[in-house]
């Protein structure tokens, strides 16, 4: 009787009704908590600001150790090699100089390299300098422990004769036959630009990044410090806020591995605190702001419903005089069209920021609030989801309307298609005391939108399970027939009235609004059907009052054939990225398979070894390395050429595994095509197609 009744009062009412329920449930809880929001955000920057310090801090101080570890390997190698001790054997210092001069031409960090013989003097050196040779360093400290150590020893730090903002490290290696001393190798390495390299990636306004030595001594620094100046470390040297220098610093430290070193790094505290109040001031405003932005939301929701309700009497009115007014009717209907998909936007944007709020405030502070708050924020977001569900469906059939939503296909087995959905529908069907079951024949691979074909049995079950009474069963169903996808959603429910047969798929339609109190916006079926439509499908339905309803549906072209023979796998979970590399392939006539995970590779193995592979790193599930490995230790697969692209700048364990080159994205193009070449069969053409197809739009 009262809904009735509000549906007879003018138009103007029931708005205004409206935006003030909304204004109601939105302002008070967002004026109640809002000021939470800040105290939460400002500790969580505090949390941020000091991991991030640590994370820094760990892995320069990891990548220092691991360049020095590399140095050190280096210095190893060479020393092992048969020509460099052949060459020392004859005191060769030209022969001497150049094995040296690959390691050290063209890498910064690297100033000199060289050999002392065992008496500490000079006999080899690159880059050469003739006034250096026959020069005796015994009063050196690499001198003295390289000849007591067994491994790379690692010398003190000096100043640069030739630049004194730079240090300078030596490595040092005895070189020894029958335990007998032949010479020492040298390689003199330069900290400073080590640092400098880090903190490009690193860096952040008013931070420093300090190496020191065992002796507290600075051997590196993104400050102006002077070289080998010894630094004034606080008694808690980890972590914290503590005078360096006598200036307040916050810190973290961190040990250099293998080198007997400490890596600092530094933040002004004045930059902390300027973020503290730049924070402050980005959410005082936004939540200060927060209740104005709720009564106009109130506001936008009251116009919207007025103007929903006073289209809906004028196409009520344009059905009774069709033949006179339908091109007025098609002109109220792109407005509307266009209204409700420029509404959408706005609405969409602050109601986000509601959710996200007491989203926040619930995840951070709900062990300290009481029960009565908590109902406020269950209120706020049991409000919002309602009302963004409301906004999405009506977004999206706008969208479908207007021509512009996009279907991204993807070959998917129909158990996988299905997995989610039943889930869902178990769970839904659960909360109602109903039974849920599906029923799946068919082991063919489909090409189709995963996602649109889970929104529509989503639509259908979820509204399924609402109709249908306690003790109710729904039925999934899914099987093939030559190309096309069949889908079926039954329940034995209260069915549909005969004279809304007509109106089932209409917009903001509602039958049972006086028979039964459920939830929903009236455009679940509405939008159903224009997706259906939209993959050039059909939906049917049959349904009798009091029996139940079952809907059909069928998408043709949908069941696909997976690729065999000659092809490219891209090896890639990111669809932009995978995009760009199939772009590349098809400009070349190369045909590909895209793998989006490790479980599809054996699969895709199965039916044939590629031309070659494109590889990322981190997949959904797993790294990449494990398929990399497990390639080329197949003699079948051994040959096949990989080329790793992915966002990691760490190229030498994959190419140490077998690839044959290594891009970090984004994506250079030109060298992803001049890889992909060599690829080219010997014709000089490939076979033109690729394992990637798109739905063509329905013709309107």
């Amino acid at each position: 009787m009262g809904q009735r009744l509000f549906r007879r009062l003018p138009p103007s009412l029931t708005a205004a009704a409206v935006g003030l329920a909304a204004c109601v449930l939105l302002i008070g809880p967002v004026l109640v908590f809002g000021a939470f929001t800040l105290r939460a955000s400002l500790d969580d920057l505090n949390v941020r600001s000091d991991r991030g310090r640590q994370g820094a801090a760990a892995l320069a101080a990891t990548l220092v150790g691991r360049t020095i570890s590399a140095h050190e390997e280096q210095l190893r190698l060479v020393s092992g090699r048969a020509d460099f001790r052949e060459a020392l054997a004859h005191r060769d210092s030209s022969r001497l100089s150049d094995i040296f001069a690959p390691i050290v031409s063209g890498v910064p960090d690297i100033a000199t390299a060289g050999v002392i013989d065992p008496a500490g003097k000079v006999m080899a050196r690159f880059p050469a300098d003739p006034t250096a040779l026959g020069l005796s360093l015994a009063d050196r400290d690499f001198y003295a422990g390289a000849l007591q150590s067994d491994g790379v020893f690692i010398g003190d730090a000096l100043i640069s004769r030739i630049d004194p903002t730079l240090s300078l490290v030596t490595l040092s290696f005895a070189v020894r036959e029958d335990r007998v001393v032949q010479g020492i190798a040298i390689l003199s390495v330069k900290p400073t630009v080590l640092i400098a390299d880090l903190s490009v990636a690193l860096d952040e306004p008013g931070r420093e990044f300090l190496l020191t030595d065992h002796r507290s001594a600075t051997i590196a620094s993104t400050a102006r410090r002077p070289m080998l100046s010894v630094v004034d470390v606080p008694a808690r040297a980890d972590h914290g806020l503590a005078p360096f220098d006598g200036a307040p610093r916050a810190f973290v430290a961190a040990p250099v591995q293998g080198a007997n070193w400490t890596l600092y790094v530094l933040d002004d505290p004045a930059r902390i605190s300027a973020a503290q109040r730049d924070l402050a001031t980005e959410l005082g405003l936004p939540l200060a702001a927060a209740i104005v932005v709720a009564g106009l939301l109130a506001a936008v929701l009251a116009g919207a419903w007025l103007l929903l309700m006073r289209g809906r009497e004028r196409l009520a009115t344009a059905n009774l005089r069709l033949l006179q007014l339908n091109a007025e009717v098609q002109a109220a209907t792109r407005a509307k069209t266009d209204f409700l998909a420029n509404m959408s936007h706005e609405l969409r944007t602050p109601l986000n920021a509601i959710l996200g709020f007491s989203g926040l405030l619930t995840e951070q502070l709900e062990a300290a609030m009481t029960e009565k708050q908590k109902r406020f924020m269950r209120n706020i977001r049991e409000s919002g989801e309602h009302l963004l569900e409301l906004i999405n469906d009506v977004l999206d059939l706008a969208k479908v309307e207007a021509g512009k939503l996009e279907f991204r296909p993807e070959i998917v087995a129909l158990e996988v298609l299905l997995e989610p959905v039943e889930a869902a529908g178990h769970n839904a069907a659960l909360a109602r005391g109903i039974a849920f079951s599906s029923e799946a024949t068919s082991q063919s691979p489909l090409f189709v939108d995963a996602t649109r074909v889970r929104q529509i049995l989503l639509n259908l079950i979820s509204n399924a399970v609402k109709f249908t009474p306690p003790g109710g069963a729904v039925t999934l169903r899914a099987r093939t027939e030559d190309t096309d996808l069949l889908l079926e959603v039954a329940d034995n429910g209260i069915g549909i009235p005969s004279h809304a047969v007509e109106r089932v798929f209409g917009v903001f339609e509602r039958f049972h609004e006086e028979r039964i109190e459920v939830g929903g916006t009236g455009l679940g079926l509405a939008l159903t059907k224009r997706l259906v439509e939209e993959m050039r499908g059909a939906i049917t339905f049959k349904s009798a009052e009091g029996t139940g309803t079952t809907f059909f549906i069928r998408v043709p072209d949908a069941v696909t054939e997976p690729l065999t023979g000659e092809r490219i796998i891209v090896l890639e979970d990111d669809r932009h990225d995978a995009d760009l590399i199939v772009a590349v392939a098809a400009s070349l006539d190369l045909r590909v398979e895209v793998v989006r995970g490790l479980a599809g590779t054996d699969e895709a193995l199965r039916r044939g070894l590629p031309l070659g592979v494109v590889l990322d790193l981190r997949l959904p599930d797993g790294r990449g390395e494990d398929f990399l490995r497990r390639l080329k230790s197949d003699p079948a697969s051994a040959e096949i050429p990989v080329i790793v692209v992915t966002v990691e700048a760490e190229p030498a364990q994959t190419l140490a595994l077998g690839a044959d080159d290594y891009l970090t994205k984004p994506i250079d193009r030109a060298r992803l095509e001049r890889w992909m070449r060599r690829l080219v069969p010997k014709d000089g053409h490939g076979t033109g197609s690729v394992a990637q197809r798109t739905f063509a739009p329905s013709s309107r």
